[in-house]
């Protein structure tokens, strides 16, 4: 089987989710497998096989591992046992696996990294990503999620896990809704180029979403104050908090990301300070000064005087501020150094914590906030690309093309519109002749060529067998006794001449029959010839002339828009150029060549929402027409003018120039809506077609009108 290397990565992440679980279940291997009952052995037998599907789908860039041989040997061991596994045999199957386990997660953890990505825009979010939106394993197992997601490969029941982050877990919802939808599905799996748009989408919006995110992000001034923290020493930390007038407490409430009056929708912080001032106080040491103590007791055993006693006290309330002011200058003393490093740690830890919490918390909410608007707007691009689809892909011929013209104008009312016109055209049969039929009419005169063609001729050829009888064509010397001549046998009845008889056999000298058989054989040769054959000429341009009086309004107007739509999108189909030329009394143009792409659909999609109004006046219609067929692109197009054909005769200039095109085989059709056209005007082109709108049976009778034209054509 040929390994697609596109696909190599996922299925080297499948099979080493079956290492995993292998693994799970027996994380010290199988020391003992009698202790292994018979529906374990068959899991782990089916897991192996299940292994060796995945490895031999898996492109290795240096060739196959060296377990690889051995895994494959075991697999098929596996497949083709048809009794259970003796003792001998599990046992071996065990060891197999896990004296190669290690080495097989390496080389395959080893080929996801060197398989590159196809997808241009895949491979730049993969390796120049933002690390916010994961590592860069991790962003290659988002890439592959999403890719098995949408379109799996076997086993089909086993998925990719995404990335464990906020960003992947995004993508993977939005995803998921997506193909919650049936009919959405099938489109997406049915068309590879839509499933690659719809990733690179998400992918595109969660860079745009990081980018945003990064740019608002209110917990910088706090990411940089925990850090500030982590610089500062145990007792520096454990001082400043210990304070009642701490300035770390200070300066983290007032932080834009946890001050009640700028955090917005952030979450409150739950940073307990209050729990580590009472901690870090109580492990302070409580100091007495020595010369307070004994100044007061000997003015306990004074005689008490009231001037001395006033004096005492003076200086003992001094002495007492000196010592306090002292003590808070001076740095405190601490129980248990431990114990303090451990209140530290833990701080640090809160804070971090609740930092990540609460980050976490709030970029999940703006993540939400902007995977709802996503969601909806790549739901209704997908639903705008159904739409296009079947209305608009013969115009591009690109899928990609085709979903990028999913936003923009046909958001609104753009689909109706075609719709309502695609609608028409399938209701009307006569229509759809007449759009299959113009351009299909064939020259009047047929144009030949001369051209080589190889034909092919069998000869008899005879091939001489001289190993089988047949005619005698002579004689032969040999050692052939069977057609030895008769004159050579008597030697051997003569004893005289018997010995010589043996000598010639012995020198293959007999003379003998020469015997020839022919083998006939047919050989096929090619020989080259000059034929003469007719021209077959591609199926020319179209130009299309409209009338948008005011005269064709109503029946008349859709039936010029139901047609010009179907000619269009024919003419596409088949690669074939088409002008749109619409006139009242001026005239507008529209290049409708495949080309064009989206603005050529645009500005149909104009043309089909457009008022007809104004006079009629067919002339500088026609002329540009007739300009036109001058050009190299819209040489031997077919003209058709859609018309009631309420108007004057037309210029003789403008005669003799139709009439001159006519010689050159070029077709003029006319499509006369109504029954009160200029019959002089009607009667220049070589094909008239009436549609009458006030017939009940006007399409039964065009229909009619067409298969005849198709006969009388052959």
């Amino acid at each position: 089987m040929r390994k697609n290397k596109n696909n190599s990565r996922r299925f080297c992440r499948k099979a080493l989710n079956h290492v995993s679980e292998l693994e799970k279940k027996y994380p010290q291997g199988i020391p003992d497998i009698t202790k292994i009952g018979e529906e374990d052995r068959a899991w782990f037998v089916i897991k192996i096989q299940h292994l060796r599907e995945c490895l031999k789908s898996v492109w290795f860039e240096n060739g196959k591992p060296a377990w690889w041989e051995v895994i494959r040997i075991n697999r098929n061991k596996t497949a083709h046992q048809t009794e259970a596994f003796s003792d001998a045999e599990f046992l071996n199957l065990c060891n197999t696996f896990f004296q190669n386990c290690e080495q097989i997660k390496f080389d395959l953890k080893n080929n996801i990294k060197k398989v590159r990505q196809p997808s241009k825009e895949k491979r730049r979010f993969e390796n120049f990503g933002s690390n916010d939106l994961g590592t860069e394993m991790e962003r290659k197992q988002l890439v592959d999620a999403m890719e098995d997601a949408i379109l799996p490969v076997e086993p089909i029941d086993e998925h990719i896990t995404f990335p464990q982050n906020n960003f992947s877990r995004a993508a993977e919802t939005v995803l998921g809704d997506i193909l919650d939808n049936t009919d959405v599905k099938d489109s997406v799996r049915s068309h590879f180029a839509l499933a690659e748009n719809i990733q690179t989408d998400i992918l595109d919006w969660l860079k745009k979403t990081q980018s945003q995110l990064e740019k608002e992000n209110p917990f910088t001034a706090e990411a940089l104050f925990i850090e500030q923290q982590k610089k500062l020493s145990t007792e520096e930390l454990a001082s400043d908090i210990a304070n009642e007038k701490s300035k770390i407490q200070y300066d983290y409430k007032r932080l834009p990301s946890v001050s009640n009056s700028e955090r917005g929708s952030i979450a409150e912080s739950k940073l307990d300070f209050n729990f580590y001032q009472r901690e870090f106080s109580d492990q302070k040491k409580k100091t007495k000064s020595k010369e307070s103590k004994s100044k007061k007791d000997k003015t306990e055993l004074a005689p008490k005087n009231v001037t001395t006693e006033i004096e005492t006290l003076q200086t003992s309330e001094i002495n007492e501020a000196t010592t306090s002011n002292a003590n808070e200058t001076s740095p405190p003393k601490w129980k248990s150094k431990e114990k303090l490093e451990a209140l530290r740690r833990n701080f640090i830890n809160d804070m971090e914590t609740n930092f990540i919490e609460r980050k976490n918390k709030w970029e999940i909410e703006q993540i939400e906030q902007t995977r709802k608007k996503f969601f909806e707007t790549l739901y209704q691009k997908i639903q705008n690309f159904m739409k296009l689809e079947n209305l608009l892909l013969p115009f591009l011929n690109d899928v990609g093309r085709l979903w990028d013209l999913s936003t923009g104008i046909f958001q609104t009312s753009g689909f109706e519109i075609l719709e309502t016109f695609a609608k028409l055209l399938e209701q009307d049969e006569a229509l759809q002749e007449l759009a299959a039929q113009l351009g299909k009419h064939k020259r009047s005169q047929a144009a030949f060529e001369k051209a080589l063609r190889d034909k092919v001729v069998i000869k008899t050829e005879w091939h001489p067998q001289p190993a089988y009888r047949g005619e005698i064509k002579g004689v032969k010397f040999s050692n052939d006794i069977a057609s030895a001549l008769p004159s050579e046998l008597a030697m051997l009845k003569n004893p005289a001449t018997k010995k010589l008889f043996q000598l010639k056999f012995a020198q293959k000298q007999l003379l003998g029959f020469d015997y020839q058989q022919d083998d006939t054989l047919l050989k096929k040769e090619t020989e080259t010839e000059e034929i003469t054959k007719e021209k077959l000429e591609p199926q020319g341009p179209i130009i299309i002339c409209v009338d948008t009086s005011g005269s064709m309004q109503g029946a008349p107007e859709n039936i010029a828009k139901t047609v010009s739509f179907a000619l269009a999108k024919i003419a596409i189909e088949e690669e074939r150029k088409c002008y749109l030329i619409s006139f009242s009394t001026g005239i507008e143009t529209l290049d409708l060549s495949s080309g064009q792409g989206g603005n050529a659909l645009s500005k149909l999609v104009q043309f089909l929402r457009m008022s007809f109004h104004g006079g009629t006046d067919a002339t500088p219609a026609l002329k540009h027409s007739l300009k036109m067929l001058h050009d190299d692109n819209y040489k031997n197009a077919d003209v058709l003018m859609i018309s009631d054909f309420v108007m004057n005769n037309l210029s003789d200039e403008i005669v003799k120039s139709i009439e001159a095109e006519k010689e050159k085989h070029t077709d003029f059709y006319s499509l006369v809506i109504g029954t009160s056209g200029n019959k002089n005007t009607i009667d220049c082109f070589n094909h008239n077609w009436l549609y009458n709108t006030n017939d009940p049976h006007a399409s039964r009778r065009l229909v009619e009108h067409l298969h005849k034209l198709k006969e009388t054509s052959r």
